[in-house]
């Protein structure tokens, strides 16, 4: 049963033509590139070629504007001089392992003694926990911890380790709450809600303290060596591709495709990625996920070391293993997901949460199958694994929701939370699981429906003529897609869907030809809803899709990736006007379209 009715929405961005008109001719740009531009709100010469052409030169700001940052580099730096024994406490996620990896590179470049840490999933969990920081000091008896990705939440386990004797300096990016840690230096850009650098990875803030480290011991170029790992975190945690993170991972990407790191190398060929033509929207769904299955399944060593090895051979050895345990992955998850479903199925009273738990459910994957059950019932859902009386869970947020803050909300019965708007980490004794249930139930019906609501913005209407390889070809500069950049989506009005054929071993595929009499274009939509009435369909619909350009047996050709509902009907003919066509419909009452 799904749960809120109608939870996606196209939104049609508004169409400049004046300003495309000179963005295409001062720039020579296609038509169609200047009219995402545009679009997306870039409608002036200077700020195109800015966004066509990403500088770490010019977009990388000081890493002092964040706050806490000064005091951080300045307690390491007096550790790298004195020579003193550095743990690195990451986290187990890429964006923790990137970030662990980079520092642990920089400060060893630099001369110290370092060691890094990532705690254990099963028996250690997320942060500094107890049992992690005891394998920490029996490992190096370090006399300083530096954190990464994590540790903003940690003001008990930091009073510990101060207790000892052992500084702390802590690096993140998640939102602060109630336990920030006093008495240490605090580097996390999102203690001030208007920094600029708020946008970064945890991974992003431990290359500004290697950049500012770097500056001040003699190696101001040191932290450019590292961007391409910055890149995988970045990339891993969705941030927002805007500014300085846009720079990064241009950068990186450009690294990577040198093939100059050797882990990175590995794990594309066995992706089957051609590591030199690697995109910012491909890393998402071939290398960044069988790195994520080692820190899912409880192996985080066997990625960790992946990127820190600069050993070809060794590379390809540990590739492989990942491999094997992302297979693993895949069967778990497949078989978690079925178990999730069906008490979520049998349980769902139509609220606008989702909350489910079992005993023994596997650490690893709930976070991948609370998406799935997000997917199925357009509600938030949190994923509770239950083990001795307590609860951990990972939960994720749909449209606008801000699930952390909703969390926050009922910190009273819980032991501990972390994350931010769209994903949280949970954790509550098992007798208050039905209480943070009912709470959470009633924080999130207070919000507006809107904010359930998954937005999808098409950038600009086109004509079949315009989808033209060349003109497809050139959108790649809008590159590096991703959050805040994503693909961009077309639509095409009043087109007809011929030579329909369902496709693929479960035939929820539909292969046709898009058409308006003059211009034909091969389309597909994969996962049609209704796939069948989608395929028996004879009217005019309003198409939206990713223009993209496929190349077959040396022959390169324009189609269209169909998405979301075909059946988004042309007044022509006899169907609904739904949100899609609300919103074609306002953009050409726009004077300026």
């Amino acid at each position: 049963m799904p749960g809120l009715a109608n939870s996606r929405r196209w939104s049609v961005l508004p169409a400049n033509r004046r300003a495309e008109l000179e963005l295409s001719g001062q720039l020579d740009l296609p038509p169609l590139v200047a009219r995402v531009l545009v679009a997306r709100g870039i409608t002036d010469v200077t700020a195109a070629c800015e966004f066509l052409s990403p500088s770490l030169d010019r977009d990388w700001l000081d890493p002092v504007v964040i706050p806490g940052m000064v005091e951080a580099t300045d307690r390491v730096e007096r550790a790298v001089r004195d020579r003193e024994v550095i743990a690195i406490f990451g986290d187990f996620d890429v964006d923790g392992m990137s970030s662990t990896c980079l520092l642990t590179l920089a400060l060893r470049a630099l001369g110290a003694t370092v060691e890094p840490y990532i705690p254990h999933r099963f028996g250690e969990g997320y942060g500094l926990s107890r049992e992690a920081l005891d394998r920490v000091i029996e490992g190096c008896h370090p006399d300083l911890v530096i954190t990464v990705d994590n540790g903003i939440a940690s003001a008990v386990e930091v009073d510990g380790l101060l207790a000892q004797g052992i500084d702390v300096v802590v690096t993140d990016h998640h939102e602060p709450a109630e336990l920030v840690p006093s008495g240490v230096p605090v580097a996390d850009p999102k203690l001030d809600p208007d920094n600029p650098s708020r946008d970064l990875a945890g991974a992003g803030v431990a290359l500004k303290l290697v950049c500012e480290l770097g500056r001040r011991l003699g190696q101001p170029d040191l932290w450019r060596r590292y961007v391409d790992v910055a890149t995988l975190g970045t990339l891993s945690d969705m941030m927002l591709l805007v500014g300085e993170n846009r720079a990064l991972v241009t950068e990186g990407i450009r690294c990577m495709r040198q093939a100059a790191r050797p882990g990175i190398a590995a794990l594309a060929a066995t992706a089957g990625q051609d590591i030199s033509q690697v995109r910012s929207d491909s890393l998402p769904f071939s290398i960044i996920p069988r790195l994520n299955a080692a820190g899912r399944m409880g192996t985080t060593d066997v990625a960790f070391d992946l990127l820190l090895t600069e050993d070809p051979a060794e590379a390809a050895m540990l590739a492989g293993r990942l491999e094997e345990i992302n297979n693993e992955r895949r069967e778990i998850e497949a078989s978690l997901s079925e178990e999730a479903m069906a008490l979520a199925e049998a349980s769902y009273d139509g609220g606008r949460v989702i909350v489910v738990g079992g005993e023994g459910w596997h650490e690893g994957v709930k976070g991948i199958v609370a998406s799935r059950l997000v997917n199925h019932f357009h509600v938030p859902a949190i994923l509770f694994t239950i083990s001795d009386g307590v609860a951990r869970g990972s939960g994720r947020s749909i449209g606008s929701v801000d699930l952390f803050h909703a969390v926050e909300q009922c910190s009273d019965v819980l032991v501990r939370f972390g994350g931010h708007a769209g994903a949280v980490g949970v954790t509550c004794d098992v007798a208050n699981l039905d209480a943070f249930r009912v709470r959470l139930g009633e924080v999130l019906e207070a919000l507006p429906p809107e904010q359930f609501e998954v937005t999808d913005e098409v950038a600009a209407v086109t004509t079949l003529d315009e989808l033209t390889v060349s003109s497809i070809d050139a959108l790649e500069r809008l590159q590096p897609f991703g959050q805040g950049n994503k693909r961009p989506l077309l639509a095409a009005r009043g087109v007809s869907m011929r030579n329909r054929s369902r496709v693929g071993s479960d035939g929820s595929h539909l292969r046709f030809v898009a058409t308006d009499g003059i211009t034909s274009v091969p389309a597909i939509m994969f996962r049609t809803p209704d796939v069948e009435s989608a395929c028996d369909y004879e009217g005019a619909v309003d198409l939206v899709f990713e223009a993209i350009n496929e190349t077959w047996q040396g022959r390169t050709k324009a189609k269209a990736h169909g998405k979301g509902h075909p059946l988004s009907r042309h007044p022509c003919g006899r169907g609904r006007t739904d949100p899609l066509r609300r919103a074609l419909l306002a953009r050409r009452r726009d004077p300026l379209a």
